[in-house]
């Protein structure tokens, strides 16, 4: 039988709802006519068929009934709401007893007591709080008593806890009653409420309004329930976390039933909005969420794929664990109810970061992936939802949850079916306003529990119209389990200390590099990241991109943050921008465009970024420091102010000589000392570096570097008891031990400290220690080679010994000792993967060098060599009019013709005299700074005509100016030809002392790299015996490219240096191991090397404390599977007061 159902068609019609009556007919297969009545409706523009088709308006926007009577005598009209069930005398819903100390409101017949309330000792003294009717409310935050019943004074508007009141009966229309203190409703964060349970629901609610110490009257209608017995629940999860602008606090009174209502009762008292349902949820309404670099695209549809790794963080999503390797949102051809093409699995298409393809990463993957945040607009949001079914406080959970304010306060779980995605609706009416962040779940590793292990997502929207019936079960109000584990991903850390809170903002490392904030107490989980500040993305504006700065507060109270804008394609680059605290949770902040200003008075504009903001108390006003270049020169800028909105350039504090430049510059001040932190950004040299103040002004510290290579951006924040540097370890682009450092990495945190002697010093944190003081075996599992266990281990020499491998965080200390001062020993790691390669953190007291390489043999080949050349020692020659100036490393040029006689070279002959200087470095390998010496570099006529390249045929002889020798060795960078300095065709370098040639080295005929540069590399001379002695180098170049021999016809050299260490070493095989990171730091075996080390293995990653002074941070990406050992190469050793330690 055929029958007519409505068809609804729309078009536009501006202004217009047309509805059309008419009756449709058609015959049934027995030749019966059926008619139906049907209507046309035409749409008005942004009208959805629901607008239409719905069921009306909802109760809020109906006129009520009847009329209500409200009371003129609140407190005495009807009577008590519930009495103590042990005594019927008592009345209990005035809060009018006390003083029973710790449990009181239990001993009074109040059950279902959580967290601080059973601390409460009754009713709380009412005198200072507006409203109060007899002596005494309910205060969550009143005079407590611990178990002991000793007093503990107000408990503080940090306690949380419930309790729930005796069970009476509902036998008048409406409960009247005084409520105060925070605003938030049962369905928002940090709840602070009165709720009315009926059969373990709750089904009215009540708030405070956020008036400090008051209360107003409140009426619930509860004339459907007549008859039903409830109770009253207390509700108190805020834990004064500056998580919101609410008052932290619960105040109630005079709980009373009565026919009569004190107030007009309040919409928001229902816990679930009256929904109607839509007819077509997959167009209701708008996407919730987008990207800021291409607003049309769906992702809250998931539509999009296939950039490889991390492609849901850079389309603004914030991705953990393997949710990073998904390729976007995955097909979704055989999935039922899926809305467009693709959809969101957890165990979808993937790959790792090396670009590998993995197929589906399966049911074990685990991880969560967060939404770019949006604002909540209207009152439901409805998706499709599919897959496992744990919650997600599960250990396996596969769930979604809605944050707001970094609080989970809705959840929902997947519908059980592995092929079919079904509508779920959240009521978000009570978080109109907000911003929230969408989190999915998955922590299921793929074991049978009976759950699918996986969570399937689609089509995420804002609509005021519903999908399905709300479920008031999605609702979460609780305390804590908001938390994440640190450490995060992240790059920049610009920290905050207030309160006894570290607040610590950083840049996200994907995107437009948004500021993200999370706050830590104890250094080991921190709140649910938060954006507060967020790049346009938009390249016609300044803050396309947003980089590093700083958060301070002003003299008034308010709340500021300095940082850069970035924009390739703008004039300047980069500009210093302002914003301003909205709130008192400094995590909003509005930006002031007309303070933006960028470098001036010499300052560059292109690089010009990373400021540091403090109150200078010695010069009475700001300072910001500033990473920029000054008159061609890397550069610690510095600008200062009397109002933090106009600055005024200053001298730079520093500069350097270097082709990149000094970032995220800090000052740390300990009272009788400062010193200045920055992070090199030149290639060798990427590390934290300190400077001190001296009589003539900035310079490099002794043991400049305070970590390796393996620790960036490192900035402070000060507590009354610690100045910690937070940074950021950084990620390898493969997510492998074999490849190189990325942009970003995982947050590492080190303590600073100034020693006796006024140095600057790094420590583990006082808070790891603190927190990780459960001792636990030391046993020895494996060793090799001659070992003893006493109170102390003894290793001979070439021994080792490992310890058990540990998954979870955990500490080691020890002293290393042994009778004599030098010697190399470690810490190693060893692995079975036939792969992977053994990683050791090394320490020669030789060098006193701490080194952390992958392989048996270190770096340096064993040898007591520098693995930092560049920075050993110091320049071989000096320029006697300009000393600071680095001739010995070339770094001079045009001058035109006889540039090198003006820089103090003699004896020129030849075509060197044409040369201009030291040569752009950019083609060359391996070299220090920005230029070399090179024989066929650009050079000048006489007249001063630019001659270009001089050539392979140039040839000619140059004298440096006279040095004396002054340490036992000469490092210097060499390239080219291998004729030696006798031959005809010589292209070498000689020492020539008292007229006569004592070292000389050439070149080895290298090829150029695979990226086509020429390739210079290191040479060491022995002139110990020459020390004290006046010496000149001779840079020779003979050869006329003339095809008499098959030697490269050129030379090229550059960074001359006298070193007490060498850079390559004859003795021994300078090879082998692959080298990470290193510190210099001063060791002494026959005194004892003292060593903390942390080390996180999930995260992959740890840290080295050596002597309190140095640290080493590394990467160690398997090291969950590693267990960790200590050995020793030529010296015995004792390892002394060895232990560990986990978590309290």
């Amino acid at each position: 039988m055929k029958t007519s159902k409505p068809y609804l068609r729309g078009w536009k019609s501006s202004g217009l709802i047309l509805l059309v009556g008419a009756s449709l007919a058609a015959c049934s297969d027995d030749g019966t006519e059926n008619t139906v009545d049907a209507e046309l409706i035409v749409l008005q523009e942004g009208q959805s068929p629901s607008d239409v088709i719905g069921e009306g308006d909802t109760p809020e926007e109906q006129e009520p009934n009847e009329e209500l009577v409200l009371t003129d005598s609140p407190e005495s009209s009807g009577q008590p709401l519930f009495r103590n069930p042990e005594n019927s005398e008592q009345i209990l819903s005035g809060f009018e007893f006390c003083c029973g100390q710790y449990n009181t409101y239990a001993e009074n017949g109040y059950g279902a007591i959580t967290g601080d309330f059973d601390k409460l000792d009754g009713g709380f003294w009412g005198a200072d709080v507006a409203g109060v009717v007899g002596e005494r409310v309910f205060s969550s935050f009143s005079d407590g008593f611990t178990s002991d019943d000793e007093a503990l004074g107000w408990i503080g508007f940090s306690a949380i806890g419930t309790m729930e009141s005796p069970s009476f009966e509902i036998t008048h229309q409406f409960i009247n009653f005084l409520v105060g203190g925070g605003s938030n409703g049962v369905s928002e964060a940090n709840t602070t409420a009165l709720a009315l349970v009926i059969e373990n629901e709750i089904v009215r609610q009540a708030s405070g309004d956020d008036t400090e110490m008051s209360m107003r009257w409140v009426s619930w209608d509860v004339g459907d329930y007549i008859g039903t017995n409830a109770k009253i629940r207390f509700i108190d999860h805020h834990p004064d976390d500056n998580s919101d602008d609410a008052l932290p606090y619960l105040l109630a009174d005079e709980l009373r039933v009565s026919d009569e209502a004190a107030a007009v009762p309040e919409i928001e008292s229902k816990m679930l909005a009256s929904a109607n349902i839509s007819v077509e949820p997959e167009v209701e309404g708008v996407p919730a969420f987008s990207r800021v670099s291409d607003p049309d695209q769906n992702i809250a549809g998931f539509e999009f794929c296939c950039g490889q790794f991390n492609t849901y963080a850079n389309h603004d999503f914030r991705a953990t664990g393997e949710m990073a390797k998904l390729d976007g949102g995955w097909w979704a051809a055989d999935i039922v109810n899926h809305q467009g093409e693709r959809i969101f699995t957890s165990r979808g298409d993937g790959f790792s970061a090396d670009g590998t393809g993995l197929g589906w990463i399966g049911d074990e993957a685990t991880g969560t992936l967060s939404s770019p945040p949006f604002d909540i607009t209207h009152k439901f949001l409805n998706f499709l939802i599919g897959g496992g079914t744990n919650d997600f406080t599960h250990e396996n959970a596969t769930a979604v949850v809605l944050r707001v304010n970094g609080k989970v306060v809705r959840q929902a779980v997947g519908n059980g079916q592995e092929s079919q995605v079904d509508w779920h609706t959240w009521d978000v009416s009570a978080l109109q306003g907000e911003t929230a962040v969408l989190e999915i779940v998955d922590q299921h590793s793929g074991d049978d529990d009976g759950s699918l292990p996986f969570i399937m997502l689609d089509e995420v929207r804002l609509a005021d119209f519903a999908a399905i019936e709300p479920n008031q079960s999605d609702f979460v109000s609780m305390p804590d389990g908001h938390d994440v584990s640190l450490p995060l991903v992240m790059a920049d850390p610009n920290p905050y200390f207030r309160d006894g809170t570290f607040y610590i903002y950083y840049l996200i490392d994907t995107a437009f590099h948004d500021w993200y904030l999370t706050k830590t107490n104890d250094l080991q989980s921190g709140s649910f990241p938060q954006r507060v500040l967020q790049a346009t993305g938009d390249a016609n504006t300044q803050d396309q991109w947003t980089g590093s700065g700083s958060v301070i507060e002003d003299v008034d109270g308010q709340t500021h943050i300095f940082f850069n804008g970035h924009n390739a394609e703008f004039n300047p680059v980069e500009a210093v921008m302002h914003a301003v605290a909205t709130d008192n949770t400094l995590t909003d902040f509005a930006k002031v465009p007309e303070d933006t200003f960028t470098g001036s008075n010499g300052y560059s504009d292109f690089d010009f970024r990373d400021p540091e903001v403090f109150w200078n108390e010695d010069t009475g006003n700001y300072w910001m420091l500033i990473t920029t270049r000054y008159n061609e020169q890397a550069a610690i800028g510095l600008y200062t102010s009397d109002n933090l909105a106009t600055w005024t350039p200053e001298e730079p504090l520093f500069t350097l000589d270097t082709p990149l430049n000094l970032e995220v510059p800090d000052w740390v001040d300990f009272t009788d000392n400062a010193f200045i932190l920055f992070s090199d950004q030149n290639d060798g040299e990427r590390d934290v570096k300190h400077l001190v103040q001296t009589s003539s002004g900035w310079q490099l510290g002794d043991y400049t570097s305070l970590d390796g290579e393996f620790f960036y951006a490192g900035r402070t924040a000060s507590s009354e008891d610690a100045t910690l540097m937070f940074g950021w370890i950084p990620h390898k682009v493969t997510r492998t031990n074999v490849g190189v450092g990325t942009f970003g990495g995982d947050l590492a945190i080190h303590q600073l400290v100034q020693t006796a002697s006024g140095e600057l010093a790094v420590k583990i944190p006082d808070a790891y220690k603190t927190e990780f003081s459960e001792a636990i075996s030391t046993d020895v599992q494996e060793h090799e080679g001659a070992i003893s266990e006493d109170s102390s281990i003894s290793l001979m020499s070439s021994s080792a010994f490992t310890l058990e491998a540990l998954g979870e965080k955990n500490r080691l200390s020890m002293n290393v000792s042994s009778e004599n001062a030098n010697g190399r020993f470690g810490l190693y790691f060893p692995t079975d993967e036939e792969a992977e390669q053994v990683a050791r953190i090394e320490f020669d007291t030789n060098s006193n060098q701490a080194s952390f390489y992958f392989g048996e043999v270190p770096p340096t080949g064993g040898a007591s060599v520098t693995p930092t050349p560049a920075l050993e020692g110091e320049p071989l020659f000096a320029r006697t009019e300009e000393p600071e100036q680095n001739i010995a490393g070339f770094e001079f040029c045009c001058g035109q013709y006889n540039t090198l006689a003006g820089h103090e070279f003699t004896n020129i002959t030849g075509d060197f005299v044409t040369l201009d200087g030291g040569w752009w470095g950019g083609d060359i390998a391996n070299n220090v700074g920005e230029r070399v010496f090179s024989s066929f570099g650009d050079g000048f006529d006489e007249n001063g005509n630019a001659l270009g390249w001089i050539g392979y045929g140039a040839t000619g002889s140059v004298d440096t100016p006279t040095f004396e020798i002054t340490k036992p060795y000469i490092n210097f960078l060499i390239g080219g030809g291998s004729n030696p300095f006798d031959n005809a065709n010589a292209t070498a370098v000689v020492l020539i002392v008292n007229g006569e040639v004592v070292r000389s080295q050439s070149g080895r005929d290298a090829e150029k790299t695979a990226d086509d540069k020429f390739l210079l590399e290191w040479a060491t001379w022995d002139v110990s015996e020459f020390i004290g002695q006046t010496a000149v180098i001779r840079l020779i170049d003979l050869h006329s490219d003339d095809a008499s021999d098959t030697a490269l016809p050129y030379l090229i050299a550059d960074e001359f240096r006298a070193a007490d260490l060498p850079a390559v070493s004859d003795d021994e095989e300078v090879s082998a191991g692959n080298l990470d990171a290193h510190v210099s730091v001063p060791m002494d075996l026959a005194e004892g090397v003292k060593l903390d080390v942390w080390l996180d293995p999930k995260t992959g990653l740890g840290s080295a404390y050596i002597n309190d002074f140095r640290a080493l941070s590394f990467r160690l990406y398997d090291l969950e599977h590693r267990s960790v050992g200590v050995y020793t190469r030529e010296q015995a050793i004792s390892v002394n007061e060895l232990q560990r330690f986990i978590k309290n």
